[in-house]
């Protein structure tokens, strides 16, 4: 497995610079390469991929938690 890879649990959002995840802890997580559905957003979920800037997340799937 890869060390880039983060699986990441918090508030879905829709951010200026996208879809992005809050955590418990404050930080934002701005997702790639995926569509949420509209059920999910303001709820928490958990979402795995692959680490691509500071902040910024390819993810690899989305679910609710």
């Amino acid at each position: 497995m890869s060390t880039n890879r983060k699986r990441i649990s918090g508030r879905l959002e829709h951010l200026p610079r996208g879809f992005a995840i809050v955590t418990e802890a404050g930080h934002h997580w701005v997702l790639e390469d995926v569509e949420p559905a509209n059920d999910h957003f303001g709820n928490e979920v958990t979402v795995e991929g692959e680490v691509v800037g500071l902040d910024r997340l390819r993810a690899d799937w989305l679910g609710a938690v």
